[in-house]
Order: C-alpha cells, then structure tokens, then sequence
C-alpha cells in the first residue's frame, strides 16, 4: 500500500497565511483555511499543540487538561465542528461541579437542596440584602460596585471578595466589573440559569427542582485527542505546524512584511496572531499597553484510591487553602487514569516570574494539605506521583482601566493591514473554547470571503459531508 503526500496547497492569498499560537483560535483557523485553499504556516512556542487547553500526559497512564476543558455542544457551529472532527467520539456527560464554602461542599450552580446548608446567619442576612438593596446606591466600573448592587453585602463579602482577591491578586475594588459579569457566566456555563443578580440567583435555584442537568462533550483520551485530529487534517491540507519555536513579526509601513520561527522566514499575505496582544505590541514597536496576564500553576496529583466526590470541578475559596480550583480527569472520561486511581488538577494563581512561579516545586506539600483538609484523599501515603507545570498568559485581568488600554492597543494594531487578533490571549479576552471555536470560524470566513472564496464554513462542511 502507497502513502499519498499531501495536495500541494493552491494559495487564496498572495503569500502563506500565518498563524502564531497553536492554541484553540489558531488550530481551528488553520484548519479551515488549509482546507480551503491557503498556503497556511503555524508557529507555537510550547513543544505541544492545545495551547491553553494543552493536556499533559504521564507514562502513558494519566491524563490532566489544563483545569476543566470541555465542549459545550449546544452551539450548532460548534457541534458541527465537533461531529467532523471526532466522529461521533467522545463521552457525552451531564455537569457535576460544586463549590467548597465554610468547610461544606455546595452545588454550583446551587440547588434548593443546598440551601439548608448554608450558614443561618448568612443565609438570613442575604435574604434582607435581597429586600433592601436596591435602595443602596452602588458605583457602577469596579468588581466591587457591581456585586455589592447585584448580590449585596452579605454574599459580596462571605464570597466574592475572598475568591476573587485569592483569584487574581487584585482587589475587586481595582477590578473592572466586567470581571464579575464574563466571570460568572464562565463559572455557571447554563444560559439558563441566570444569575446576575441576588433576585435571579434565588429564583435560578428555586427552578433548578426540575431541571436536567447540562451535559458536554469530551474526547475519550483527553483534549490533546481532539487537537491532534485537527494538526493532522491541517497537515493534510499541506499546512506545516512548527512547535517549540517562538515566532517574531517585522512590519513597516502598515504591513507585516516578515514572521520568523527561530531562522526560517515568512513573508506573509496573512498574519492571525493569537499569542498576547502585549507581545504582538512590542515586536511591531508600538507602545505596549499596560495590560497583564494572570499565570497558573498546575499540581497533577496522581492517588491510589478512589475519589471520595464525584465533582468534575470544584471552586476553593478559603483563604487558608492554597489552591483555588481542582478538576478530576476521571469523570470527564474514565480513560483518563487506570482503575483504582483519581487524578486531580489542582489550580493555583501567581504571576509569571514572581516567587510563586520560581518555586512553585516548594508548594507541592502545601497543595497535598490542602487535598487532605477538603477531604479528598485519606492521607499522603496514598499519593502516588506529583508533576507540577506552569501555565503562562493564562486569564487576562481585566483592571479597572483595562478598556481604555485595550483599545488603544487594539487601535495601534489595526494600523497594520494584514494583522488579525484572535483567541483568548490575542484578543484579551476571557473566554472558553467554544467561544474560540466560533472566533476561528468567523475570522477564516471573513479571510476567504476577502480573497474571493466562498464560505469557509459551507466549503469545510461540504468537503466532510
């Protein structure tokens, strides 16, 4: 049996379309335009594919994603995308996710179940909160104006302030309240529990008696399977995929004229750039707006025994646990780790290059505490193996004069005509990978439309039918 080589790619453009990240965005979009026509070249700088939704695979055995990656397949594009690439692959499970909160453990969304839980006296205080707040006269630009007026002191200060100083280093005073807003949302995942403010969080958890639980999609081997489907119909197309190399851009007089991946050169018609927006800035000699990026460390625990909880994800607020969030690979697929054993992702924020990130081998005992003192694993005897890993350019933080930067960046950047910002970190925004997926998908129909070619979607979807 013969190997056929790739179809030598008829380029829509007039130069190769580069694509620097091979994040969500840039995979995607490479995807749809190598399959369409383009001449299309992708540099990222980590050895692996996936970019924030990279997985980490050890001896062969355990899987650990970069915190709890899952598609929401209820985005008819998005499902679209997903039939093609899995192939009717993939587990198909409903949400189980909680939150840890004075020493218990909630639903979350919570449930009317849940509310005899909660403390009394706060439950009591949020009740008049709920009565009395909308004569309270709040600001309207920070973190903390907003959630003091949607959900009122009592929950303001019991909850929010203590996760999200945790969170983000920053006080919600100094955070933009579209923090609170995106956040939220990208907690609870359900359009239809609305939770935007103390009435609609009551009136979410009444309803949730009846409702059935949102279900997502994942692959059965971890994210790494689904972005691998993609590289390989990338290379199909003739696309190339160059890892472990960082790209450089040059650019004059409006155009990106050159993008280097270590000492080979590209002279692009195209440039989509996903890596983060602060970089494109700095390598174009713009001025490089005062925007940051939140970094995370990862504690891949790996356990002899069986997890006591059966949470996909949990949230950790208390300020004397280290660790804010865990996700458990096992029940997104139970291929992720071998019978018997329980992976857990435990999440903690730092800055890139501060002492946490320098040393972040020294907290490891920390976070094995703290999986003690939540009552997920029996003792440290039981833990088998920790890998830790730093995730750089993981959230954007959205400071209070983070619009005005943000434009003016992204006003800076226009000026050059063959540039394209897009994924999380390129455009500064926080999203999930459905959100990406769509992005990929819009920006590769706007590209083809610009050069003359139909539909990238309706071209993509033909060539699976």
């Amino acid at each position: 049996m013969t190997t056929q080589a790739p179809p030598t790619p008829i380029s829509v453009f007039d130069g190769p379309v580069v694509i620097v990240g091979a994040g969500v965005a840039g995979l995607v979009t490479a995807h749809l335009l190598a399959e369409a026509g383009a001449e299309v070249v992708v540099i990222e700088k980590q050895p692996q594919i996936g970019g924030l939704a990279r997985s980490f695979v050890y001896d062969n055995q355990f899987v650990f994603d970069c915190g709890p990656h899952r598609f929401d397949t209820t985005n008819p594009n998005v499902k679209a995308y997903l039939d093609r690439i899995l192939q009717g692959g993939g587990t198909f499970f409903p949400r189980k996710s909680e939150v840890h909160f004075k020493g218990k453990y909630y639903d979350w969304p919570i449930k009317p179940q849940n509310l005899p839980q909660l403390p009394l006296d706060i439950a009591g205080r949020a009740l008049v909160d709920l009565a009395v707040n909308g004569a309270r006269q709040y600001g309207d630009d920070s973190f903390e104006d907003y959630i003091l007026r949607q959900y009122g002191p009592t929950l303001y200060e019991h909850f929010f302030l203590g996760y999200s100083n945790k969170f983000l280093g920053v006080h919600p005073r100094d955070t933009h309240s579209d923090w609170a807003k995106v956040g939220i949302n990208r907690a609870i995942l359900d359009d239809q529990a609305q939770m935007q403010n103390l009435f609609q969080l009551l009136r979410s958890t009444l309803l949730q008696f009846d409702k059935k639980s949102q279900h997502f999609l994942y692959p059965d081997t971890g994210m790494h399977e689904a972005w691998a489907k993609v590289a390989g119909l990338v290379r199909a197309s003739g696309g190339r995929i160059i890892t472990g190399t960082g790209a450089r851009m040059e650019g004059r007089n409006g155009q990106v004229e050159a993008v280097w991946a270590g000492a080979e050169r590209f002279d692009p018609s195209v440039v989509v750039w996903t890596a983060p927006i602060t970089l494109a800035a700095a390598q174009l000699e713009l001025p490089v707006p005062h925007l940051s990026y939140l970094g995370l460390l990862l504690y891949n625990v790996m356990v002899q025994e069986d997890c006591p909880r059966d949470y996909q994800w949990c949230y950790y607020g208390a300020s004397e646990l280290l660790i804010n969030r865990v996700s458990i690979p096992r029940f997104f697929s139970p291929l992720t780790a071998p019978p018997g054993t329980t992976g857990y992702c435990c999440e903690v924020t730092c800055m890139e290059g501060d002492e946490r990130w320098q040393n972040a081998e020294r907290l490891t005992d920390w976070v094995i505490d703290d999986l003690v003192k939540a009552g997920l694993i029996r003792s440290r005897d039981r833990v088998l193996d920790v890998r830790v890993e730093r995730v750089g350019d993981s959230y954007p933080i959205y400071r209070r004069d983070y619009p005005e930067e943000l434009d003016h960046a992204r006003r800076n950047l226009s000026t050059f005509r063959n540039l394209h910002l897009a994924g999380r970190t390129g455009l500064f925004w926080y999203n999930n990978m459905d959100h990406s997926m769509e992005n990929a998908m819009q920006l590769s129909t706007r590209l083809l439309r610009d050069s003359g070619v139909a539909d990238a979607r309706e071209a993509s979807l033909a060539k699976g039918a």
